[in-house]
């Protein structure tokens, strides 16, 4: 007995070990629930939305090494740099005297040269505003004290951030030089990330630094490794959000691949010991997508994720799925999420497990939510609370429409009808009045489902699997006694027997045909 109960608990233990892993996934994100540094990385059951371990935060010391040759990685940069030139305030004073008196005088001579026009006040003011930038540069080049550097000092300067670069009271400048410590894991803070199950190292890139970097996780004692000095993308500057990579992932062939946001470049990166890290280039757009573009701005962020046919999904911020051909690289518009809450961003995804996949969002902590990519609906998980919210997820599992378990085919009923829980009430009396060719189809395939001698007016198609349950749908307007309509089904589909169902607008079964895809 007690053999019995021990081996039911191991078993037990065991199917939930499994569970827990397949809904677990690196998520960079901040110390707590609702920051955005996106600085922090931490492994998180995405079913609860708790956090199980820390892997890494700002205030950890962990070893930097160069990828290539193992040795530290040298510091290079300071801190952020204050600059403030100050002007001496007397000679501001001055300045604003002598500005004021001249202007007086002036004033005077250009009312009265425009008192006989129809010039409008405008026009004075406009000559007004021209006299005192000419009078400031004159009185600024005769004086012994320095003019403020403005425009031309900031571009000088290179990539930085003015604050009020040129103050009204004209007392002094403030430049604040926009330097950082890019030898810190994550300055400039990342929303890219991809996990090598393989080696068990989480690759990412930091946004405003073209640097692709790993973090060991099977080291004893942290360690994070840069490739120094190899070009990673082609930021220009920490500003060049066009360029920044936001998306991350280890497709079915081992190796890494990141997109840009404006989709200009897909750039690979093999994971074996020698990485090699290669611009393939720009994605195009399928010429089906219509206005919908891979390259939009409303579509940077987001994440991709890989099948294990050798494709890509990019599920970008605001929602957009694109399908990726590695070898066309051509982006083909899928749809959009529905399901979300209000204002959710799709920042960071994993595939789960066959065609499920989950979801954050760097905005919201409502939750965690399970997306099938063929119907594009989302369905919260069960979190307990808050969850962290996060500019991106990794997880070692691909798409797949393979069977679970043995992968064997569920024995089918000879009756669909049966197998969908239906009755034969539900049909209309006589023979069927729907077809469907061909058959049998291979899935993602463009099937012909043929109305014969129905009532017109508009009919529900439903792609079903063996269950019952509702894969995908499309609504179609019938105005002709014999009438075929295209129906496309999904593209991940196991091998097996599935059911195309057909309703009228009262929701009467006109038709239920089995279709088998191979």
């Amino acid at each position: 007995m007690k053999r019995t109960l021990l081996s039911t608990f191991v078993i037990t233990a065991c199917a939930l070990s499994v569970h827990a892993q397949k809904n677990t996934a690196y998520a960079i994100t901040g110390a707590q629930k609702g920051q955005s540094s996106w600085t922090a990385v931490k492994l998180i059951d995405l079913t609860t939305g708790k956090e199980i371990k820390s892997i890494y935060k700002d205030e950890d010391q962990v070893e930097i090494l160069n990828a290539r040759t193992g040795k530290p990685v040298v510091k290079k940069d300071v801190e952020n740099e204050l600059v403030t030139i100050k002007r001496k305030q007397e000679f501001s004073k001055e300045l604003d005297l002598k500005i004021s008196k001249d202007l007086e005088n002036d004033l005077v001579i250009i009312k009265r040269k425009l008192q006989n026009s129809k010039e409008t006040d405008q026009k004075i003011g406009k000559e007004v505003v021209e006299k005192i930038e000419l009078l400031r540069k004159k009185y600024e080049m005769t004086s012994d004290v320095s003019p403020a550097p403005a425009v031309d000092a900031v571009k000088a300067i290179g990539p930085v951030r003015a604050v009020d670069p040129v103050m009204h009271d004209r007392r002094h400048v403030i430049i604040l030089r926009d330097r950082v410590q890019t030898d810190k894991p994550f300055s400039t803070l990342s929303a890219a990330c991809a996990y090598d199950k393989k080696h068990d190292r989480l690759y990412y890139t930091p946004m405003g630094i073209n640097q692709l970097r790993y973090i060991d996780l099977k080291s004893e004692t942290p360690k994070i490794y840069y490739f120094e000095d190899e070009a990673f993308g082609a930021l220009s500057s920490r500003r060049d959000i066009a360029n920044q990579i936001t998306r991350m992932v280890i497709g079915s062939d081992g190796n890494g691949y990141a997109l840009t946001n404006n989709a200009e470049h897909l750039i690979r990166f093999t994971t074996k010991k020698n990485t090699v890290i290669t611009d393939l280039g720009p994605l195009t757009d399928d010429p089906a997508n219509g206005n919908v573009s891979v390259r939009s701005n409303g579509g940077h962020g987001g994440d991709m994720i890989a099948d294990d046919k050798g494709n890509f999904y990019l599920i970008t911020a605001n929602r957009n799925v694109f399908k990726i051909g590695l070898e066309s690289k051509v982006a083909t518009y899928k749809g959009a999420i529905t399901g979300l809450p209000r204002g959710y961003s799709t920042n960071g995804a994993i595939a789960e497990k066959g065609t499920t996949i989950i979801v954050s969002s760097a905005n919201s902590t409502e939750g965690y939510f399970r997306v099938d990519i063929n119907t594009l609906v989302a369905e919260k998980l069960a979190n307990e609370g808050s969850v962290f919210n996060a500019s991106d997820l990794a997880g070692g599992a691909l798409l797949s429409a393979k069977k679970t378990n043995d992968n064997k085919e569920p024995e089918v009923s000879k009756d669909p009808i049966a197998l969908a829980e239906m009755t034969k009430a539900e049909i209309v009396e006589g023979k069927n009045k729907i077809g469907i060719y061909p058959n049998p189809v291979s899935a993602g395939s463009t099937v012909k489902v043929t109305f014969g001698d129905v009532p017109k007016g508009k009919y529900t198609i439903q792609f079903m699997d063996i269950s019952g349950k509702t894969m995908s749908s499309k609504v179609v307007t019938i105005s002709a006694k014999t009438q075929m309509e295209d129906y496309l089904l999904p593209e991940l589909l196991g091998t097996g027997n599935y059911l195309v169902k057909v309703s009228d607008e009262k929701g009467k079964v006109v038709g239920i045909n089995k279709i088998i895809v191979q």
